[in-house]
């Protein structure tokens, strides 16, 4: 099997499925190569590239594609379509393998697709796609396996060390989007980076148990049928008790993350919350403003709490030994 070096845009589903991909092809005998962190140059690339109409997103996916010119043999674009028999993956993703063949018609791509409400798995298409890079059948049902063992530790681990923050004495925010906001290097990490030095805690949507995260979303919404928005709005029901405050991080002009925004806003009345729409225009000035704002109010109400708390607790054993 000839060896090849496959670009991986570092963008999108990247952030979500990274161990699952690079261990896949490392084990398959490939190399892998990543396109740069996300920055200006690259965003305005993709924009040159996509319709006015994209998401921010999907643009920025497009310079990361772009970028990777004569850097690989083929850049993987998958296609995800459904993950679930009773949901849809965000239209982006069953469209990403057609856009960025069209709006680069000169780059080799390899994919694979996902489409479980069709019988397109996972696992079946990621060996189908081993199989068209050379492998054996052996050898790609081994570097799959190997890959998703992986991935699934890694999501676990993840999971188990978030859940450590909750025992912290410090005020804690849940800040909910998708992967490929939240941990952009341009659009969301700046954002969670600047709320780590606040003195708070700061707790990521992406690692909830994904099957409790589904299956939390159903507390607060029956029919919402987006897979990455069901798993936000899940995460959200799973720590809204464990919480100071939630802040949602949205990419203009997504409907279903405007839609979870204001579900949770609708149904969690007492759970303070903010809403950072990002866009390609953005401005860090304002929106520091309105981090310190929000997390000197989270601070504000978790002092007076822990006064109250504290004021019925010396009442109870007031009470207590009055009666002794």
């Amino acid at each position: 099997m000839p060896q090849q070096t496959i670009g991986i845009p570092r963008s999108l589903l990247y952030h979500k499925y990274r161990v699952l991909w690079t261990e896949f092809l490392h084990a398959l005998g490939h190399k892998t190569v990543l396109s740069p962190p996300s920055n200006r140059a690259i965003l305005d690339k993709g924009i040159a590239l996509a319709v006015d109409e994209t998401c921010v997103p999907l643009k920025s996916y497009l310079g990361h594609v772009a970028s990777l010119s004569g850097m690989a043999d083929a850049v993987l674009v998958p296609r995800v379509v459904s993950l679930a028999k009773d949901e849809d993956a965000c239209v982006k993703f069953m469209a990403a393998y057609d856009i960025v063949s069209n709006s680069l018609p000169g780059t080799r791509l390899v994919e694979y697709n996902v489409d479980v409400k069709n019988g397109f798995y996972e696992s079946r298409e990621m060996q189908k796609l081993a199989r068209r890079l050379g492998a054996s059948r052996l050898h790609a049902f081994r570097a799959y396996r190997h890959a998703r063992r992986l991935q699934n530790e890694w999501e676990r681990a993840k999971s188990v060390q978030q859940d450590a923050l909750l025992d912290s004495d410090r005020s804690k925010i849940l800040v909910v989007g998708h992967t490929y906001n939240l941990y952009d290097e341009l659009l969301g990490k700046p954002i969670v980076d600047f709320l780590d030095k606040q003195g708070v805690e700061v707790l990521s949507s992406e690692y909830v148990d994904k099957p409790t995260a589904r299956k939390l979303a159903s507390n607060l919404s029956e029919d919402l049928y987006w897979t990455y928005n069901k798993e936000m709005l899940g995460a959200v029901e799973y720590y809204r008790d464990k919480v100071d405050g939630v802040i949602f991080l949205v990419t203009f002009p997504c409907g279903p993350d405007s839609l979870v925004c204001e579900l949770c806003q609708r149904k969690l009345k007492d759970l303070p919350m903010a809403t950072l729409i990002l866009d390609e225009h953005q401005g860090e000035a304002g929106m520091h403003t309105r981090l310190e704002s929000f997390v000197d109010i989270i601070k504000m109400k978790r002092a007076a709490k822990e006064r109250e708390s504290g004021a019925d607790m010396r009442a109870e054993a007031a009470a207590v030994g009055s009666v002794s």
